[in-house]
Order: structure tokens, then C-alpha cells, then sequence
């Protein structure tokens, strides 16, 4: 017997399974302690690739505005850092500004002393500047902090993304700091990644030319980590995006040899509020592991209310796996978790050990899971296992194309 471990948020669960049962096992790359990653992060933006190091990209005088993305942590140490260096070189601290994506996540600390943290609202005109027309003819609005700005530095993590293929700075800063008709056209064409592709499909054109229009040429990449950051990767943002893409390959890919007949997935990270994104994500992982009409035993600890395309999952009873039952709902918020769910429960059936309610799991057409000792009585009981923590961050595949 051998022993394994998923974990989920601030939890772990462990199993005692023969070797010979288990496909695979996966817990992602760990991150790097507070310290190590500073000093990462002051080595990345001194030696960016492909660029100038940061104190020589501005001038004094400039106004600079800090742009962070949501899901990262530690945000304090990432400003501090930045301002640091931006005052050094001669930016007064009054001249930089801070734009977030999304209030902090928890485990983020705010730096003493720092900026106010402005929070991106899409649907305020008044705090949204057009930009320019792109070369499809959309007309870009951004948050006008980053328009009026002379020099702007996203600060994105580098994952896979359902609506862009790769999410980085560039996506940050659009379609996420641009207005509510951006993202809701984003939502409407997400495209479904097909069960045996590999990895997603990349649609980051628009977004790569609205920096270019705004002038965001130097940007900063996270590579995420499960208790910290995995790597830091800055510089000019075609650079950034190539290798920032290798990176998350390189540490977030999970390719065992066969799809299992169960898969237990451990959702959330350590420290952070569970979502149902994530949720929704790391199931999205799983079925790219697990055989037609396998199991998934997804563990969280998502208590998040649902949105308006969920309660629409809900509300359609038995069809709720079907590819149309979110027809009209596209633009909703939730509207990606809902097609992502409703994709996965079409493939395979779900368990949940989770903090919502049973009703509401039951009313999603997944089986609630009260006890711990139940998943593993079920992973005692499958042919074939694999586990796999984060799996909201993490790029499962099979290389065989036989999905059965």
C-alpha cells in the first residue's frame, strides 16, 4: 500500500491505495517563501528580458500606474517593491497609482504606508477613458487611471484562461481593466475546449494589441505556486508571454499515462476564499483526466453564493448538461462557471465535499459527499485513481485521444 495526498484550501485528505491502482498523482509546484520571492521579484524587474531594467523606464516626473491582477497574494510585497524602485528612479510616491482587478485576496497583506488600492468597477463610466479602435474594430475603454498614466505596469498571473487561452498582464489589463460590454462580449465567445486537446486555444491577439496601444510594453508575469509565487517573469510583453507560456507549462502540466476510472480533485489554495470559478475549473481539470462516464470526486471548500447562469443550471432540472441550456445567459458573470460545469457533468458523475448546502449541490446534479471516509471508500472501490491538487490551476491531459 502506498500513501497519497490531495489538499484543498487550508485541508488535506490522504489515501492508502496499491500502487498498481493509482494513474497518477499531482500536487503542483509549492511556491517560494516571502523572503526568496522578493528577491525574485527585484532580480526580474533589474534583469527583464528583453528590456531595460525598470529604473531606467521612467523618468521623473512620470506618473505611473500599478496595475494588479485578481487571485494574486502578497500584493503588499509586489507594490512595495515596485515603489521602491519607482522612487529611487526619481517618481515622486504621490505621482503612482494602484488599480486592482478585484478587492485582494485573502492572505494579500496591504503595505503600511502605501497607496490607496483603486478597485476596477467595469460599469462606471465615469472612471473608463477610450483608448483607441483596435484592428477588428472594437472600441477599447480602459480604467482612466491607466490612460492617463505615462508609464503602466500590469502585474498578471500567468495561467490558463478560458477566454483568452493564456492569461497574463496582457489579458489584465484587457479585457479585465476595460468596461462591462468587454467582458460580456468575452463571455459570450468563449469557445469549449474539446476533451482532447491539450491545452486551450490562445485568442490573446486583441489583447496583446490594447497594451501595445496603451504603451504597455514592459509587463510582469507570476507563475502562481501553491503557497507562493513559482517564478517571476518581466519584461517586454511578447517576451513575457513566450516564456511566461513555457513556464506554466513547464510547472502546471499534468499528463499521466490513462484516464482513471475516479479522480479526486482538491480545489483552492491555502489562505484564499474558494470560488465557484475555481470550483468549476478544477472539475474542468478532472474531466480531462477521467474516463466517459468515470467519476470525479471534486474536495473544496467553496461556500459562494451561485449567480444568475447557475440558478438558470438549476432551474433547467434533468437538461442541465445540456450544450444549450445557458442559451441567453452567455453574458452573465457566472456565465463561464455555468457552461464549464454543465460540460463536465455531461461527461462524467460528480461528487462534492463542499461548504454549500446539499440541496443546492443536488439541485446542480452532483452527489454531495458528507464525510471524508466516503471518498475514500469510493477510491478504494475504482479499478484506476488519480489524484491531483489544484486542480483549478492545473492543465490536465491524456495524450491518448481515446477517451473511454
Amino acid at each position: 500500500m502506498s500513501r497519497y495526498v490531495v489538499s484543498y484550501g487550508n485541508e488535506s485528505l490522504d489515501f492508502e491505495l496499491p500502487a498498481e491502482s493509482v494513474v497518477g498523482c499531482w500536487n503542483g509546484p509549492d511556491g517560494m517563501e516571502p523572503e526568496a520571492a522578493e528577491a525574485a521579484l527585484r532580480a526580474a524587474i533589474e534583469q527583464p528580458r528583453g528590456y531595460p531594467p525598470l529604473r531606467q523606464v521612467v523618468v521623473p516626473g512620470d506618473h505611473v500606474a500599478i496595475a494588479i491582477d485578481s487571485g494574486l497574494r502578497r500584493t503588499g510585497t509586489l507594490v512595495k517593491v515596485l515603489r521602491e524602485v519607482l522612487n529611487e528612479s526619481g517618481v515622486e510616491p504621490d505621482s503612482i497609482n494602484v488599480v486592482a482587478l478585484s478587492a485582494p485576496v485573502e492572505g494579500a497583506e496591504a503595505e503600511k504606508g502605501g497607496p490607496t488600492v483603486e478597485i476596477h468597477d467595469p460599469s462606471d463610466r465615469d472612471r473608463l477613458s477610450y483608448l483607441a479602435t483596435t484592428a477588428e474594430g472594437r472600441r477599447v475603454y480602459l480604467n482612466r487611471t491607466l490612460t492617463d498614466a505615462d508609464v503602466v505596469l500590469p502585474v498578471g498571473l500567468l495561467r490558463y484562461d478560458p477566454l483568452v487561452g493564456r492569461h497574463g498582464p496582457w489579458s489584465l489589463i484587457f479585457p479585465g481593466l476595460s468596461d462591462q460590454e468587454t467582458g460580456e462580449s468575452y463571455r459570450r465567445g468563449m469557445r469549449d475546449d474539446s476533451q482532447d486537446q491539450a491545452f486551450p486555444q490562445p485568442h490573446i491577439d486583441e489583447a496583446l494589441e490594447a497594451s501595445w496601444l496603451l504603451g504597455s510594453q514592459m509587463q510582469i508575469g507570476v507563475v502562481p505556486g501553491v503557497r507562493g509565487p513559482a517564478e517571476f517573469v518581466a519584461g517586454l510583453m511578447e517576451t513575457v508571454r513566450d516564456q511566461g507560456a513555457d513556464a506554466v507549462d513547464r510547472l502546471w502540466s499534468f499528463q499521466p499515462e490513462a484516464r482513471a476510472e475516479l479522480v479526486v480533485a482538491g480545489i483552492g489554495r491555502p489562505g484564499v476564499a474558494t470560488t465557484i470559478d475555481d470550483l468549476a475549473a478544477g472539475l474542468a481539470t478532472a474531466s480531462r483526466l477521467v474516463r466517459h462516464g468515470g467519476k470525479i470526486v471534486a474536495l473544496c471548500q467553496v461556500r459562494e453564493a451561485l449567480g444568475p447562469a447557475l440558478q438558470r443550471l438549476i432551474a433547467s432540472g434533468d437538461s442541465i448538461s445540456s450544450s444549450g441550456v445557458l442559451s441567453g445567459h452567455e453574458s452573465d458573470r457566472d456565465s463561464v462557471a455555468g457552461r464549464r460545469l454543465a460540460k463536465v457533468l455531461g461527461w462524467a458523475d460528480v461528487y462534492l465535499l463542499s461548504g454549500l448546502d446539499h440541496e443546492t449541490v443536488e439541485d446542480l446534479s452532483m452527489i454531495p459527499v458528507e464525510r471524508i471516509e466516503d471518498v475514500r471508500r469510493l477510491a478504494a472501490r475504482a479499478a484506476s485513481c488519480t489524484f491531483v491538487s489544484q486542480a483549478e490551476w492545473t492543465r490536465g491531459f491524456v495524450p491518448d485521444t481515446d477517451a473511454s
